[in-house]
């Protein structure tokens, strides 16, 4: 029995077999677009649920299968998520088989942000691991680059972080830092709860470094919360009698001690504060109870602080024995402390040269690089150059051919171009005869703007004369300002009606005279506004401007435009009296032009 395939020819089996294979790749390829896809909207789900529910972002990232993960990038965001649902959920780690995908990828791809979170959790598990100085250098890496960062969460959380390894290294100032740093960022995010506990902390560095003044500033702060529960008011009550007791007077002490009376609630660290304030006070029996009670009830406590609090109660009871073997052992945990401190600077001071040696080493690295891209890079210009050369040479010869043809189409051109010479002229004659309809039509319109400018001239003239003889009172100098103008519009107006330069030889005379003295004609054009428009200067001396800012408005007033204002007064000031002008105003400088503004203003009023 034959085959079927045998009734198919072999040139059409082909393509159905093409066919067939790019279907299949097709299908396989959706297949793993709608996987991909899905696993993306679990990414996303889990890290929209990190932070309001941490233990069911754990749960669906747990239900992943790891073999399901493909690429680099995929692996990377995984391990970083699984690593933050881990932290919320108290899960310390002090190993990196988890994080690891995401410290080998987020190092040198992903966003800010991503790589802001890798440092974090970086130094997370050093911490947990008790490498301080690792811990430390991962935290300072990721500061290096929170200005660009948009998780002010994982900023807040970093600083918090790198706070408590100052404080272990006895460097409060960083450690106060770091903390007021993070509750400005909590309070913007209104988590009040944790902006409280960073408030305290930066409080307890304040009081333990003496530094009253930021002491004072964040206990004002903290007076400002309300509704605090028990743990919180009981820190807040043991930092204010740590405060009294580091900055104010053994009779302040004593009255904070007389109104609480037995209505303490404080704790460990609080009852040790306690315990010091009654020695101060002189009630060394009351303070010792108190220790008792921290010695037999609290399984931790400061050891260093109960010492010295002891070793002061033992002295003033007169228990020279006991104090003296008190405070040799507290002299002994406080040398064993200073040692550690030596040894933490000794070791961040080779920490400090091992980083810069590494930045040495990749600056040698980069320069490398550098080098081999300008190599590169000139191996490439001199390549484009030979291939301009040639495109140069072919151009050439393809330039002398089209030369023999255009010389040709040159000689066709010069007798198509006579017969167009002869419709240009036409076309020239016809627009000469239409300019100059347009220059006639422009004259009369000269002519009857001339005579409106006349007559406006003429009852400017007549006001001004109206002006002089129905205001007996004007000052002197105005009349003669108007006297003045009167007799210019006058010859003006005689060198309009009769066409006589004569008349208008006085008239430029007057004119030069009266405005090359730039102080006594803006004075002289003021005084004339001041008889023709009182309320238009009015306005401006009720808003406060002075006679040289008025003479200046006056200016825009008669027409002038801002540049030939300021050509005219010829003063490097004169933007800013504009700008002053334009504040007493209340005129925005991208509102109006000032020009327009006045002469608006003069037709109003």
């Amino acid at each position: 029995m034959n085959n079927s395939s045998d009734f198919i020819p072999t040139d059409i089996m082909k393509p159905l077999h093409s066919i067939f294979v790019i279907i299949l790749l097709s299908l396989a390829c959706h297949i793993v677009s709608c996987s991909n896809s899905k696993l993306q909207e679990t990414f996303n789900h889990a890290e929209s649920l990190m932070e309001s529910d941490p233990a069911s972002a754990l749960k669906l990232l747990s239900d992943i299968d790891k073999a399901s993960l493909s690429g680099k990038a995929e692996k990377a965001r995984y391990a970083l998520l699984m690593s933050m649902a881990l932290d919320k959920n108290f899960i310390d780690t002090t190993n990196f088989d988890v994080l690891q995908p995401a410290i080998d990828y987020y190092t040198n791809h992903g966003t800010v942000d991503e790589k802001l979170r890798t440092y974090y959790y970086q130094g997370r598990i050093f911490q947990n691991a008790g490498d301080k100085d690792k811990a430390l250098n991962s935290f300072i890496k990721g500061s290096d680059i929170v200005s660009l960062s948009h998780d002010s969460l994982c900023i807040a959380r970093l600083l918090v972080a790198q706070g408590i390894i100052y404080s272990e290294f006895y460097d409060f100032n960083g450690y106060i830092s770091n903390y007021l740093k993070a509750a400005v960022i909590y309070k913007d995010k209104a988590h009040k709860n944790l902006e409280f506990d960073c408030l305290m902390n930066a409080l307890n560095g304040a009081i333990i470094i003496h530094d009253f003044h930021r002491a004072d500033s964040i206990l004002s702060l903290c007076s400002h919360f309300s509704s605090l529960d028990n743990d919180q008011d009981k820190a807040i009550e043991g930092y204010r009698l740590s405060y009294t007791l580091n900055f104010k007077s053994v009779q302040e002490l004593k009255n904070m001690i007389d109104t609480h009376s037995r209505s303490w609630n404080l704790d460990i660290n609080g009852i040790l504060n306690l315990a010091l304030a009654y020695n101060r006070i002189g009630e060394n029996e009351t303070a010792q109870q108190l220790l008792a009670h921290i010695r037999q009830r609290a399984s931790v406590y400061d050891t260093l602080k109960y010492q010295s609090i002891n070793v002061a109660i033992l002295e003033d009871m007169g228990k020279y024995e006991e104090a003296y073997w008190t405070y040799r052992d507290f002299s002994h945990r406080l040398d064993s402390i200073n040692a550690f401190k030596f040894e933490q600077k000794a070791l961040s001071t080779e920490e400090k040269h091992n980083i810069e040696l590494q930045a040495q080493k990749d600056a040698r690295h980069k320069s490398k690089i550098i080098w081999s891209c300008v190599g590169g890079i000139v191996v490439l210009a001199m390549g484009v150059v030979i291939l301009l050369l040639l495109v140069r040479s072919n151009r050439t010869k393809k330039a002398l051919a089209l030369e023999k043809v255009r010389a040709k189409e040159s000689e066709n051109a010069k007798l198509k171009s006579e017969g167009e010479k002869l419709t240009l002229e036409k076309d020239r004659l016809a627009l000469e005869k239409k300019n100059l309809q347009l220059e006639m039509d422009y004259k009369a319109l000269e002519a009857e703007n001339l005579a409106h400018r006349v007559a406006t001239l003429e009852t400017e003239s007549d006001s001004l004369r109206a002006l002089i003889d129905a205001k007996e009172e004007l000052p002197g100098e105005v009349k003669d300002a108007i006297k003045v103008r009167i007799e210019m519009l006058n010859s003006l107006l005689a060198s309009y009606i009769t066409a006589n330069d004569q008349y208008e030889k006085p008239y430029d005379a007057w004119v030069r005279e009266l405005t090359d003295d730039t102080e006594a004609f803006m004075n002289s054009n003021r005084l004339a506004f001041q008889a023709s428009h009182p309320n238009f200067i009015r306005y401006f001396e009720d808003h406060g401007l002075t006679t040289e800012e008025i003479n200046y408005v006056c200016l825009y007033a008669i027409g002038l435009r801002g540049k030939e204002v300021g050509s005219y007064m010829k003063k490097r000031s004169h933007v800013n009296t504009s700008s002053a002008i334009r504040k007493k105003l209340g005129i925005d400088k991208h509102e109006t032009n000032i020009g327009i503004y006045v002469r608006k203003l003069l037709k109003s009023l």
